[in-house]
């Protein structure tokens, strides 16, 4: 009997948080350990933010485009029997989610938490270091030609802001019943905020 292993938002919040656990409890960290604190990182909080963020039909972590034709949909008064709310559905498997920096803005987190569009640096926390994040997992992810550094920094400051966004993040309601396990969540994210601050005093000292 074929074996298969089934995937949604909450176990890849996880997977992610599991891996960035892992790689920063290294005691001396290379460039390999960087790309996946960062990748996993980045990718734990926009797992979360499609977790929050979709409702109970499915929809709201899609993009601007395919989240106006569902609305569409309910202002025609149509049900969810309806023709036209079938094949939302179905296309709703092609669909493009929205990019991360997309999804907090509709999260409207307290703390202002937003991806900037142009230089991190003129920011203050945690968009300054939510924009560090974003650069170098554009950059980790998919590789250009030439080299790059990164301070560490620069690293931290990505990882702390990031970090700082998840917890926000996590603590608030969802849409839906969570597909993660919560204490778990916050057990991994003790750890990993526990090995970034004791990078940062290493880094310092």
């Amino acid at each position: 009997m074929a074996e298969y292993h089934s995937f949604e938002e909450g176990s890849h919040f996880i997977s992610c948080l599991l891996l960035a656990d892992q790689q920063l409890r290294q005691g001396i960290k290379d460039e390999t350990n960087v790309r996946w604190i960062v990748i996993s990182l980045h990718d734990a909080l926009y797992a979360l933010l499609i977790e929050k963020l979709t409702r109970t039909d499915g929809f709201g972590a899609f993009t601007k485009e395919f989240e106006e034709k569902a609305y569409s949909n309910y202002n025609a008064g149509r049900s969810s029997k309806s023709p036209e709310f079938i094949e939302l559905l179905e296309s709703q498997a092609s669909a493009r989610v929205a990019g991360i920096g997309a999804l907090l803005d509709r999260a409207n987190l307290q703390s202002g938490a937003i991806i900037p569009k142009c230089d991190a640096h003129a920011h203050k926390s945690p968009n300054r270091g939510l924009g560090f994040m974003k650069e170098m997992r554009n950059y980790f992810a998919h590789p250009r030609p030439g080299s790059s550094s990164f301070s560490v920094g620069y690293v931290i400051t990505a990882c702390i802001d990031t970090i700082d966004t998840i917890r926000e993040l996590e603590g608030i309601k969802g849409k839906r019943s969570s597909r993660h396990d919560a204490r778990e969540a916050r057990i991994l994210i003790e750890s990993i905020e526990y090995y970034v601050r004791r990078w940062s005093s290493i880094a310092s000292s």
